[in-house]
């Protein structure tokens, strides 16, 4: 087992706000194969380092699945969702980025509007064509920016124009295969992919040490993946996880996606920012835990750095899982093109 955190150390040019260079990395993992075979032991075995910081980066020993048989599996689970409908669709909502300058507070409150249906490919294109469109004036041609580079443009987004987004969230699915009962679960062999593991998020709320193997229920979420998929920008807003469970993400394919992290450690005092300097102070501390489980509270980590509140990020890309602990608040936005993950609960006590 290998970790890495501490200070951001990418080598930003100096263009980038300097709150984001100074800004902690949540502490990156690589587990071994041995160490790979129990997802649930694993988690509990890095939880008392990893859960200092709210949220951790695991870096999978073993092979994606390829493209090709995620986006079958994606369309499956789409397929189910709707019906016989050929090609599999999905809804997405809009986003709002940026505010009216009139109400300066550092907080936003979007209304979230129904976007339209799609398949896999329309979305993708558009996601694209999205991204060439508004980096065309940042980079030069064929050129790249830097995650700390993305995450600028974003939060001076943010305070800019507004403008909308797209995001389907919160589809019950699954870009992994179901697994085939093999007889040797646990053993991992090089060669492998992350779906031919215990790690397949079909099955892993109720992998051995997880008190959600006990349910009798499945519930989207929980106990069964869910499907996200995003477009350059498309954002999650502040939240703890319901009954302050753990969770476990999975990034199929995509150019990456940023996370923010506070620890449960400082949950009240960040509870205490979003009130006073989100909401002017106008709601008090019951009403504010309520608002922040609407999911419509986002605001910059700079506002909780400067009041005191410790705060990290780290970037997900394609392959790699993140967790997030029990009353750890986060975060995130997606970095561009499409940006395909799913995620699920588990308890790991």
């Amino acid at each position: 087992m290998a970790a890495s955190g501490g200070l951001a150390a990418e080598h930003p040019r100096e263009d980038v706000l300097q709150w984001l260079k100074n800004l902690p990395l949540a502490p990156e993992y690589h587990p071994t194969l041995a160490e790979f075979q129990d997802p649930i032991a694993y988690i509990f075995k890095i939880e008392k380092e990893a859960s200092k910081y709210g949220i951790c980066k695991i870096v999978p020993p073993v092979l994606q699945s390829p493209r090709k048989t995620a986006i079958a599996n994606l369309n499956r689970s789409l397929a189910a969702r709707v019906g016989a409908s050929s090609p599999p669709t999905f809804t997405t909502r809009q986003q709002q980025i940026g505010f009216c300058p009139r109400k300066p507070r550092p907080v936003q409150k979007p209304v979230w509007q129904s976007g339209a249906n799609y398949t896999f490919q329309e979305f993708e294109a558009k996601a694209k064509s999205f991204e060439k469109s508004y980096l065309k004036k940042y980079t030069k041609k064929g050129g790249t920016l830097s995650p700390l580079e993305t995450e600028t443009l974003y939060w001076k987004a943010t305070v800019d124009k507004p403008f909308s987004v797209e995001y389907a969230n919160d589809m019950p699915g699954s870009a992994f295969s179901v697994r085939k009962n093999s007889g040797r679960e646990g053993i991992i062999v090089e060669g492998m992919t992350v779906g031919e593991t215990e790690w397949n998020m079909r099955g892993v709320a109720r992998a051995k040490g997880s008190l959600l193997r006990f349910m009798k229920e499945e519930i989207p979420g929980v106990t069964s993946p869910m499907l996200y998929i995003a477009m350059m920008f498309s954002w999650f807003a502040w939240h703890v996880e319901d009954h302050d469970l753990h969770s476990l993400n999975y990034m199929h394919m995509g150019a990456g996606k940023t996370w923010y992290g506070v620890p449960k450690e400082a949950a009240v005092a960040f509870e205490e920012v979003v009130r006073v300097h989100g909401y002017g102070g106008e709601i008090n501390p019951l009403v504010t835990f309520a608002v922040l489980g609407e999911k419509t509270t986002v605001m910059s980590p700079e506002v909780f750095i400067r009041a005191g509140v410790p705060c990290c990020r780290l970037v997900q890309n394609a392959g790699e899982f993140v967790v997030t602990f029990p009353r750890a608040y986060h975060s995130g936005f997606s970095h561009g093109k499409v940006a395909l993950s799913f995620s699920s609960f588990i308890c790991v006590q």
